[in-house]
């Protein structure tokens, strides 16, 4: 290859990818809406914990989330935190889907 072919081809592929500051922004994004969920489920699980309902499921969608977040930033960052607090958030999520369950019946 030449060097006009191989221009040509890095700008047929970078058309069709996200550049740094687009990845940024869908990244931030991304974070943006979990702080929302995060809000959402704290004002539904605290309102449903004033009426005395139980509130397993909203407290096992976001440690479920945590639990993802938290294994994912470990196999890629290798810090040993992140693995306990995924297996924390982990164990949270199980518990509140079994206590859910229990409560609601199958």
């Amino acid at each position: 290859m030449d060097k006009k072919e191989i221009l040509e081809k890095n700008k047929k592929k970078a058309r069709n990818s996200l550049d740094e500051r687009e990845q940024r922004v869908y990244n931030t994004s991304f974070g943006i809406g979990a702080i929302v969920v995060g809000i959402l489920i704290l004002i539904f699980s605290i309102y449903r914990a004033v009426h005395r309902m139980p509130f397993y499921e909203h407290v096992a969608i976001i440690t479920g989330y945590l639990c993802t977040t938290f294994l994912y930033q470990f196999k890629n960052i290798k810090k040993p935190l992140y693995l306990i607090a995924g297996i924390g958030t982990g164990a949270a999520a199980v518990f509140c889907v079994v206590m859910f369950f229990w409560v609601y019946g199958l």
